[in-house]
């Protein structure tokens, strides 16, 4: 494994400068002089000393210390001291790796010998550069350095010096970026399927949150329903100057009972004469849809519904829901008409029971004592007169409807003037065909409603 490997592996997430902290920081590297100084490139060894005064910001004293010798003929030894004050800009401070830039200035004092017993020169001098610390704990760094020295000579010519090298950083104090922590719940923790739970979490020293799946970046701190249609782990992730922090929260979800579809119909009374009306009401739980039948369709699941049926009939409630079908039936007896009675003293206009078959005008035989009330009643009253109305359902054209109610109402006239010797100029046969119905036409039991024969007079004088 590579010294840069293991260097990778221990690295913490919370590395970089911090505000407040304290550095020393050795060094070894090399020193390069102007080519006008005729001096040997030389090792250098130093220490700085640092603040932070932000995290970006920060000041160095610096001190370093070489020898070298003269190139010239006369080879003689020179060391040198350097001193100066740094301020550095730290471009990316969170680390772990940190790029700087660096600028300055102090003095270089060079000598001969040790001590500068052979006597010794201080220029003024400026710096600018650049360098990288790579973290390897919070307070340990590697470092690197490269800087361009200008020595300021005291005859005015300026000197352009090199200065690289590579050390170690401690870092004491500061204020070090707490690690976040989070926590991540939800509530109930098992649900049914369709259900809704709160998905709740909170986070301390984090800048940013996410939750999967399916969610997203969120606030550092919340809540918020959740419906999910299976068992499902939902992660917190969240992050801050100090690293990051992970929560989870697990729900179950079973599968949705769904109840068995159940249902009642009744009818009242069960037993009518024909023309008159019963009632059926219904009722039906864990059903999306429900028919009536015959003759009616497509029902709500809970109501009512006045009938009039012509026979004897059964209804059936059919419903269907999620977890399946149910059918439930009423029965309703018809008794045959009553006789059409009419009475003299009033007017009156009396619905003589006719059925007739599809698109025909006959009068069938069981509808004869019927008509024969009216033909009795004209008998027995000479002087009155009599309008004998037909009427049809929507089925068909308009003209034809029309044409066929005048056809129903003759038959009906004729009947009476030939069975009881009426004068046929007693009886007056209309028809209206269709405008003027008494019930629905969307329902098979509304048009038999619809055709109808009535007989109209005015009272007896």
């Amino acid at each position: 494994m590579t010294f840069a490997a293991v260097c990778l592996m221990v690295v913490p997430v919370a590395a970089g400068e911090r505000a407040g902290a304290v550095s020393l920081s050795p060094y070894v590297g090399g020193y390069t002089f102007d080519g006008v100084e005729h001096l040997e490139t030389a090792p250098v060894y130093g220490l700085r000393i640092g603040y932070d005064v932000t995290k970006y910001f920060g000041v160095e004293l610096v001190g370093s210390y070489l020898a070298t010798t003269r190139t010239l003929c006369k080879k003689t030894s020179v060391n040198a001291l350097s001193y100066r004050l740094d301020l550095l800009y730290n471009l990316l401070p969170e680390g772990p790796l940190v790029p700087y830039l660096a600028v300055g200035g102090g003095a270089i004092t060079k000598g001969h010998g040790a001590g500068f017993h052979g006597g010794s020169n201080t220029d003024a001098t400026a710096n600018a550069g650049l360098g990288l610390k790579y973290f390897l704990t919070d307070s340990i760094a590697l470092r690197g350095d490269a800087r361009q020295l200008f020595i300021f000579e005291k005859h005015n010519s300026i000197m352009y010096n090199w200065e690289y090298t590579a050390g170690l950083t401690f870092l004491f104090g500061g204020k070090t970026a707490l690690a976040p922590t989070s926590s991540l719940s939800v509530v109930p923790g098992a649900i049914t399927r369709g259900d809704s739970a709160t998905l709740s979490w909170t986070s301390r020293d984090a800048t940013s949150c996410d939750i999967q799946p399916n969610i997203g970046a969120v606030n550092t701190q919340g809540s918020m329903t959740i419906s999910p249609a299976a068992d499902t782990s939902y992660y917190l992730s969240c992050t801050g100057p100090g690293g990051t922090s992970n929560s989870s929260a697990n729900i179950t979800v079973a599968a949705l009972k769904v109840s068995a579809p159940t249902s009642s119909l009744s009818v009242t009374p069960d037993s009518v004469t024909r023309g008159e009306t019963a009632t059926l009401n219904w009722n039906a739980q864990n059903v999306t849809d429900c028919e009536l039948q015959p003759s009616i369709g497509r029902v709500e699941t809970l109501g009512s519904r006045e009938v009039t049926p012509a026979a004897d009939t059964s209804y059936t409630l059919n419903c269907s829901g999620p977890a399946g079908t149910t059918t439930s039936r009423a029965n309703v007896s018809v008794a045959a008409a009553r006789p059409v009675v009419l009475s003299p003293e009033k007017e009156e206009t009396v619905n003589l029971l006719i059925e007739f078959d599809f698109d025909k005008s006959v009068v069938k035989p069981e509808f004869y004592q019927n008509v024969d009330a009216v033909g009795e009643f004209m008998q027995k009253y000479p002087t009155v007169t009599m309008t004998v109305e037909g009427h049809t359902d929507n089925v068909g054209k308009d003209a034809y409807n029309q044409k066929l109610s005048e056809r129903r109402a003759q038959a009906v006239k004729k009947y009476i003037v030939d069975k009881f010797g009426i004068d046929a100029k007693r009886i007056k046969a209309v028809g209206y065909g269709e405008t003027k119905p008494i019930d629905t036409n969307e329902t098979a039991e509304g048009r038999y409603h619809n055709r109808r024969v009535q007989a109209y007079h005015a009272a007896v004088q």
